[in-house]
């Protein structure tokens, strides 16, 4: 490698150099370490700063210069817009090396190898995707070769939006290049949380790593600018007033001496149309949550408290002073505010007028409710009119419009709009919200729900300013052939929402008949596409793939569609579902989108993220929404809840729904909160009260729904658990014929029928028939997705197979249920990697596999109860799709020679299993559920040294020697039988159903 000249290590003032103005110090370190880098040192240096600090100006100077002494330079920016794309950075890097073509060659097929291989989802503890080795080594050789001819600088602005793979090969690279001529300098932006923590803790761990942080000027150095380009005169006069107005944010300062320059000479400091343009762009480029602050600000005021600015923007109140700590960092915010005083205009007039009349409409609210004057309410109700009135024009002519609805802020409204998955609807009820929202809109100036036609205007992707909680309307804007054609798109709904097949099908009929109706029933038809599959042909298999646009728009009922036509893939799904929620979470999305988002995550296998989004949804739902969405959210949370095994909390959310709507108002849907109060209580051992849920009468119609797929899914797991195996075994397969007349048996996750149907096989002592079942449900997986599915089938392959695959079989699936966070099956699953360790002679392994067993939180929060005298073989009950018996193994099929399979265990009465005493049940059943002596006498009112021996005469007469073998023994109990209290009588009343 040729050396290059080198420059004094302390000369930032060289001539020779184009430093930005305020930044010679920072340009003198980079040189530093170029200097270093021609001597065949290489380092890592990270630029940081806020938004509008230089750090593109800086870092493309230094290239520039770079490349004048012959370094070889190579260039890459990240983007939001493609962080998606495995490798995109490294690509941008590799095109602007000098290669020679067979190395050029080289590059495109690692880049290509990389990026397919990113395309798997990585672990989340990791920084990057899962780049393999040869990758990873091939492409540092590249660079390492481009080093040996010349220097080497990297040179990545926008780090933080660049994707993860690409941030894979530069840890590799950094971690090679210390003793290499390759310098690294890469520039991010200061956000509210770090993109990706992992990779900035790793590359401050190595020992070239520098840090430049690009503070805003001091008021010396605005004096230094001005000077250099307006002379020493005007220096002196605006440097104090330009800091003021611009913080030091040198975008801000020179977007300033710009507005200087084209003003002339004048005697006072010109704000203009440069500083204000620059001021937005700082604001637009800021993080999210920051914008959305400044916003709120914006329409209250430099004076409103954060309770106040955090309710109108629905914001968590702890997120206020880190975006109030961005704005004044980046120089933006001075004491709270803006600080030149157009900024809150120019701001709030970038938003869409809907959204900004909504968002006045809001502030208004909450400003009356915490006793604002009327002056002040008014004035934002009439900046709200004014908006809208801008926004709307002119009413439209009478005439059938579209079918639009009311939007708060998670668009509920209209009970004609039955929420996707999961509805309910009501008219007599729908009317007296109505009433009430009439005598709110007199007491607020004349706002009510949206006109039709004003949807149309709310198009494009979501929005991304703050949440709204309606947007307004103006009296006299709703035609009454609007009215009437959403009273009959409701009717529509109502007799197919009641069952009522026959009549709603000749309605539709009759209604689509009419010229010019039938592009009205649109979203009628994607809906009945879920609730009724067989009914009419799923529009989303004429329309092909999504592009992505509709899910950015907030449609999740299309995209729900689109999944069980088999047009998009379960993980292209998730991601577009989580756009839908994403959006919901800041306003102007349906309810019926927001709960088909949340059924898309169910049905592509993602229940640990539906348990996600449920609860900020409902945190910020409460009691601004109504009845039917806080039970519609809350039959979703129990079917999450159940899939991940926490049965106590889809207990307690299948009885809220219940809370909130009667069960006779649900309709058709009815079947899956039943199902999933059904299915939980049969894993609590609670069978009477499961089959008082199961027999609950429902609506005729129920069984060509999903929600009667679910109910006879749950049905076959409570046969199951009876030991009614060969039913079970036929209703299992009934739910498979059902799936496939239906076209939805490539989504497993609905209802697992093979897993079942397997269980019901290895419980009728039939190994060979369940892992054929088992091995075709992995045959229909795929390579990638459904980890809980895979998991699962896994378990019951080890069940059924012979011992010496069983422990890898054990192995994969813990590792899948581990990322699925299906912890119930996880703990079973390692209980049974436990055993067989240990029959493989290996007590090592088997003992830490214990010790992960009692840190599962499965083991934490799911009581249990004695079931059987001695160790046997139990069969867990998974009623719905993914639940399960908290850790409780599976049959597994014994070595040749040893006879037919262990028999399912029959429940053994309580307080009776192995000879138990009361006393001595309730010390076994604390535990096993992972409590201390200590604990447990603290609980039950006695000794630690009755608590001692309690356990002494319990694992006697067990035949146990550890608490990890109690918790594998011992079958679940209601919540409060370990407290020593009765447990709840089965309910098939009305009261009975929402009982605490």
């Amino acid at each position: 490698m040729s050396p290059l000249p080198v420059s004094p290590p302390h000369d930032p003032y060289d001539p020779s150099r184009t430093p930005p103005a305020g930044r010679e110090s920072e340009y003198g370190r980079l040189h530093h370490a170029l200097d270093r880098c021609a001597a065949g040192a290489g380092s890592v240096i990270v630029l940081h700063g806020s938004v509008g600090s230089g750090r593109s100006d800086l870092l493309y100077a230094f290239t520039d210069t770079a490349a004048e002494r012959g370094v070889q330079v190579l260039v890459g920016t990240g983007s939001p817009l493609e962080r998606e794309f495995p490798l995109g950075l490294a690509r941008q890097l590799l095109q602007g090396a000098d290669l020679a073509p067979e190395e050029a060659a080289t590059a495109e097929a690692l880049l290509a190898e990389g990026a397919a291989s990113g395309t798997v989802p990585a672990p989340s503890d990791r920084p990057a995707g899962q780049l393999t080795q040869r990758v990873l080594e091939g492409l540092f050789r590249l660079v390492r070769g481009l080093a040996e001819r010349a220097p080497v600088l990297i040179a990545v602005d926008d780090r933080q939006d660049a994707d993860p793979q690409s941030l894979e090969f530069l840890l590799y690279l950094v971690r090679r290049t210390r003793g290499t001529g390759v310098l690294t300098v890469l520039s991010s932006r200061e956000t509210m949380t770090p993109a990706h923590p992992l990779f900035e803790v790793e590359l401050a761990r190595q020992p070239h790593h520098q840090h430049i942080r690009l503070d805003l000027l001091s008021t010396e150095l605005v004096a230094e600018v001005l000077r250099t380009r307006l002379g020493t005169a005007a220096a002196e006069r605006h440097a104090a007033e330009a800091h003021a107005l611009t913080g030091g944010n040198p975008l801000l300062v020179h977007s300033l001496v710009g507005d200087q320059e084209r003003a002339g000479s004048p005697g006072t400091l010109v704000v203009g149309e440069g500083y204000r343009r620059g001021l937005m762009h700082c604001l637009h480029r800021i993080d999210p949550l920051a914008l959305h602050y400044a916003r709120g600000v914006a329409v209250l005021g430099t004076g409103a408290t954060p309770e106040l600015l955090a309710e109108l923007l629905l914001l968590a109140p702890d997120a206020l002073p880190r975006a109030l700590y961005l704005l004044h960092a980046a120089g933006l915010f001075r004491d709270g505010g803006f600080r030149h005083p157009t900024a809150a205009g120019d701001l709030l007039a970038a938003m869409r007028p809907l959204e900004l009349a909504a968002l006045h409409q809001r502030a208004g609210r909450l400003l009356r409710a915490a006793g604002a004057t009327a002056a002040t309410v008014d004035g934002h109700a009439r900046v709200a009119e004014g908006h809208l009135r801008s926004s709307l024009g002119p009413a439209p002519a009478a005439g059938p419009g579209d079918p639009g609805a009311v939007l708060p802020e998670f668009g509920g409204g209209g009970a004609w709009e039955v929420p996707g998955p999961v509805v309910a609807e009501d008219v007599a009820e729908e009317e007296a919200v109505g009433e009430e929202a009439g005598e709110e809109t007199a007491a607020t100036g004349g706002f009510g729900p949206v006109p039709a036609h004003a949807l149309q205007l709310w198009s494009g992707p979501a929005p991304t300013g703050p949440a709204v909680e309606c947007v307004p309307t103006l009296p006299g804007t709703v035609t009454d052939a609007d009215t009437a054609l959403r009273h009959e798109l409701k009717r529509l709904r109502h007799h197919f929402w009641h069952g009522r097949i026959d009549e709603g099908t000749a309605a539709l009929a009759r209604f689509e008949a009419v010229p010019g109706q039938a592009v009205h029933t649109e979203a009628l038809r994607h809906w009945l596409a879920y609730w009724y599959p067989a009914l009419l042909p799923n529009p989303a298999r004429r329309t092909g793939p999504h592009d992505g646009a509709t899910a950015d728009r907030g449609d999740g009922m299309r995209l729900l569609a689109a999944l069980l036509a088999g047009t998009v893939s379960p993980e292209d799904a998730v991601v577009r579902a989580e756009l839908v929620l994403r959006a919901g979470r800041l306003g102007g999305v349906r309810t019926e989108s927001l709960t088909a988002a949340l059924t898309v995550l169910l049905y592509a296998d993602r229940a640990d993220r539906a348990t996600h989004w449920c609860a900020p949804l409902a945190e910020r739902a409460g009691a601004r929404c109504g009845a039917h969405w806080n039970a519609l959210l809350a039959a979703l949370r129990a079917e999450a809840a159940l899939r991940q095994g926490d049965l106590r909390s889809a207990d307690e959310a299948g009885r809220a729904a219940f809370a909130h709507v009667r069960p006779e108002a649900w309709g058709v849907a009815v079947g899956l909160p039943l199902a999933t109060m059904a299915a939980a209580r049969t894993a609590l051992g609670l069978h009477q009260d499961a089959a008082h849920f199961l027999e609950l009468a429902t609506p005729a119609g129920l069984e060509h729904t999903p929600a009667g797929l679910h109910h006879r899914y749950a049905l076959a797991g409570h046969r199951l658990a009876l030991g009614r195996a060969e039913q079970a075994l036929a209703d299992y397969r009934a739910c498979g014929d059902t799936m496939a007349r239906w076209g939805v048996d490539h989504l497993p996750a609905i209802a697992p029928w093979r897993l079942g149907a397997a269980r019901a096989q290895l419980a009728l002592g039939r190994p060979g028939s369940a892992a054929a079942l088992a091995d075709q449900q992995l045959a229909r997986l795929g390579p990638v997705g459904h980890p809980r599915i895979r998991g699962l089938a896994l378990r019951i392959r080890a069940a059924a197979g012979g011992p010496a695959e069983r422990t890898e079989l054990l192995e994969r699936a813990v590792g899948l249920l581990e990322e699925a966070g299906a912890e119930s099956e996880l703990a079973a699953a390692l209980g049974e990697l436990s055993e067989a360790h240990q029959h493989d002679g290996d007590p090592g392994r088997a003992r830490r596999a214990d010790r992960r067993v009692r840190r599962t939180p499965a083991l934490a929060v799911v009581p249990v109860r004695p079931q059987a005298t001695a160790p046997v073989s139990l069969l867990p009950v998974s009623s719905l799709p993914g639940a399960s018996l908290p850790v409780s193994p599976l049959p597994v099929t014994p070595p040749a020679g040893a006879g037919r399979p262990l028999p399912v265990a029959a429940p053994v009465p309580e307080g009776t299993a192995g000879g138990l005493s009361e006393a001595e049940g309730r010390v076994a059943e604390l535990a096993a559920r992972g409590l201390s002596n200590r604990d447990i006498a603290r609980k039950l009112y006695i000794t630690v040294s009755t608590v001692e021996q309690h356990l002494t005469r319990v694992y006697r007469k067990l035949g146990v020697r550890r608490r990890v073998d109690l918790a594998r023994l011992l079958g679940p109990v209601p919540p409060s039988a370990a407290d020593g209290t009765p447990p709840r009588p089965a309910f098939p009343r009305r009261a009975d159903l929402v009982a605490g």
